[in-house]
This record gives C-alpha cells, sequence and structure tokens, in this order.
C-alpha cells in the first residue's frame, strides 16, 4: 500500500490517494507556508516519486512508514529552480517499482527529492555541520542530481562546505546494505573564491576506510570501491590546501555507482 497526503501547518488534510502500486494526481492547491506532502507505505518499497515538474524524478528506497516532504518556502526555496511549487497546478505521481528494476548497477546514491535531517526514504545525505544553516550549502544539495561547479548560492549552484570545521563530515544513508563499485566526486571549483580538499577518508558503514587524494577541479573524479557492501558511505578527516589562502572548500555533488545486495 502507498498513500500520499497533503497537510497544511494545523495538520488538517486537503488532499489524499492510495493504492497498491500507482498513484497520479492532477492537484488544484496554492501552497501556503506549513504545507507538506506526505507519503505512508505499509512495508519496504522501492518507489519511483514525483513531486513537481521542475524536479527530477526521485527513485527512492522507503523502509515503510511516513514520509514528509515541506513545501519549501523562503530560505528554503533557494535550494530549487525558479517556479518549483508555485503556482496552482501541480502533479503528483508516485509508484511502486519491482525489486528486479534495482538490480542492475546504477547510480544509487542520487536523490531529488531528499530532505534536512531525519527521513524514511533513501538514499538520504546528512552532515555533521552546514555553513551557517542556511538551506544553499545544506548537505542534501549534494546528492541532488546538480554538478554546477563553477559557482556557489541559490540553485543551481548549491553546496555543502565544512563551516570550517576540520571535524566535518558528511555522509549518505542507504537504508539497506547495497554494494558500492564506483566513488564519483565533483569538487566546486569556483575559483578564486574556492579552496579545495586535496585529501579526505572514505569510511563505510561496515568499518572499512581508504584515504583518497583529490585534484583541483571540478570535473569527475572517480575512485573504484571493488564492490564494498555496507549501509552507508562517509567523507571525512577533509584537508584542504594550505597554500590556497580561501578557506571555502566545498564538495557541489557525489555519487556511488553499485546494486542491490542480494544475500
Amino acid at each position: 500500500m502507498i498513500k500520499i497526503a497533503l497537510y497544511n501547518k494545523e495538520d488538517e488534510c486537503f488532499m489524499e490517494q492510495e493504492d497498491n502500486e500507482h498513484i497520479h494526481h492532477l492537484l488544484f492547491h496554492k501552497y501556503k507556508d506549513g504545507d507538506r506532502i506526505v507519503i505512508d507505505t505499509d512495508n519496504p518499497q522501492f518507489l519511483s516519486v514525483k513531486l513537481d515538474a521542475s524536479i527530477e524524478k526521485a527513485d527512492v528506497y522507503s523502509i515503510g512508514g511516513r514520509f514528509e516532504f515541506p513545501i519549501p518556502f523562503g530560505e528554503d526555496r533557494m535550494p530549487y529552480p525558479a517556479g518549483a511549487f508555485e503556482g496552482e497546478y501541480h502533479i503528483l505521481d508516485i509508484s511502486v517499482q519491482p525489486s528486479e528494476l534495482w538490480k542492475e548497477e546504477r547510480d544509487i546514491s542520487t536523490n531529488p527529492l531528499d530532505v534536512r535531517y531525519e527521513s524514511t526514504v533513501f538514499p538520504h545525505c546528512k552532515a555533521s555541520v552546514e555553513t551557517r544553516d542556511e538551506s544553499i550549502f545544506a548537505a542534501r544539495n549534494t546528492i541532488d542530481g546538480l554538478k554546477e561547479t563553477c559557482g556557489h548560492g541559490v540553485w543551481p549552484f548549491t553546496s555543502w562546505g565544512d563551516n570550517e570545521d576540520p571535524d566535518a563530515e558528511i555522509q549518505i544513508d542507504f537504508g539497506r546494505l547495497v554494494v558500492m563499485n564506483k566513488l564519483i566526486i565533483n569538487l566546486r571549483s569556483d575559483f578564486p573564491h574556492d579552496n579545495y580538499w586535496k585529501q579526505l577518508d572514505v569510511i563505510f558503514g561496515n568499518g572499512c576506510t581508504m584515504t583518497l587524494q583529490l585534484n583541483k577541479t571540478g570535473r569527475d573524479q572517480i575512485y573504484d570501491l571493488n564492490g564494498m557492501i555496507a549501509e552507508s558511505v562517509k567523507l571525512c578527516k577533509l584537508i584542504k590546501d594550505e597554500k590556497d589562502p580561501s578557506p571555502f572548500p566545498a564538495l557541489t555533488h557525489w555519487r556511488v555507482l553499485g546494486k542491490e545486495y542480494l544475500k
């Protein structure tokens, strides 16, 4: 079972649809601050979710239970394209995906609908710090699918930085065991405003660790993970170039290529 509903800040329900496999709903409603879209599933499910015409479809894994997507307003809307969640007509589409479609190697880390803080839908990105707690520097931006590395700020130049914290960490949770084959990193390259991390550690949920050397570029930097099996991957011990006067290294995007772990 999947259910999608719209609630306002008073917790009043304006719309509710339920089905076992697919929901397609044309919503006539002008969003207000405090509105949120709620998706309920009764079992772990692979889902395909689209909540706005301007945002790419998200292929996600739900562990079951409730997922809430707050409609962004004000500063929270800055990571999204102009016009997102505006107007009076909104097409909401959610479908259950057969597990067979998930068995091939693919991008297992991108989620344009990831939300800040906790989530029951994966992949989900979180960090120990976010610069000035601003949405344009939130951890979720690094898995939204955008790779515009030559700028910083509002969409499409969102990113995550270490807030000048030497202990900063950023992590992708998958919600279940996956097989990771490649890690692709896109550093923000708004030079000379930016610095860059010349080295970092990768720690997997199973405790394994590897150290990576990075170059000063926004292009894809690709690393073999050799079929690592774990529920999460973390970047930490971020070492910036001490010869560069800029205090602002940042990550625009990172992704993991892999597949489902089949016991």
